[in-house]
């Protein structure tokens, strides 16, 4: 379905203009993300203001449901799945932006200790994550449904992998207080960021009443 849906947005110029805005926001949410586990592991190279950026990714939002709305105003009977499927998308897109700056304020508060179990799995599955927003940025500008089946299964993974974790982190009597609340949310912001992505990834695999859920 998605394909056809595609066609749709490179034809029509408000559609296309809104797909743009679609890859912007996720190239911007990629840098936060980027920016904020850096942050959160001691490795900045390039510093950033993270809520400017959080700014632009929420113009973007509001632009791409203006351009929507005016495409629906010129054309009521036509397009409206491919509308429902973008307004969707940039919820999700946004989410990730507010997960990241989440990140982000962690880094603010605590300096994670480098070579224990929960900094390598925190560090190993932020690298995922963030291999998972480039692929999902080409999945959409390509209309690729298979690339975007294979994150929706791998999101399955990474959700699964956070959950694991937090409940060994609760269980453990010899993590201190602080790493313990600290890694626990970390691991409950990499888990939601990654379901967004999945999230988007089903826009493109399945029809748009089951965006979000696995395919039939």
């Amino acid at each position: 379905m998605f394909k056809d849906l595609f066609i749709w947005w490179e034809e029509d110029i408000l559609l296309k203009g809104a797909l743009e805005g679609v890859k912007d926001m996720i190239e911007i949410t990629k840098e936060m993300f980027d920016f904020a586990t850096a942050s959160f592991f001691g490795e900045v190279e390039v510093k950033h203001d993270i809520y400017e950026m959080d700014k632009s990714v929420n113009v973007l939002e509001v632009e791409i449901r203006k351009k929507v709305y005016e495409h629906l105003s010129m054309n009521p009977k036509q397009d409206i799945t491919s509308s429902l499927v973008l307004t969707t998308i940039v919820i999700d897109i946004e989410r990730i932006g507010d997960y990241s700056k989440n990140i982000y304020e962690l880094s603010l508060i605590y300096t994670p200790e480098s070579g224990t179990r929960c900094y390598e799995e925190a560090k190993r599955l932020s690298q995922h994550v963030n291999a998972f927003l480039s692929q999902i940025g080409k999945a959409v500008e390509n209309g690729d449904v298979e690339s975007a089946r294979k994150l929706m299964e791998e999101k399955n993974w990474i959700c699964k992998k956070c959950e694991g974790i937090i409940k060994e982190i609760v269980i453990d009597e010899a993590i201190k207080v602080r790493a313990a609340v600290v890694y626990s949310l970390m691991f409950r912001y990499l888990k939601r960021a990654s379901a967004h992505i999945g999230n988007i990834a089903s826009s493109i695999v399945n029809p748009f009443y089951r965006i979000g859920f696995k395919p039939e």
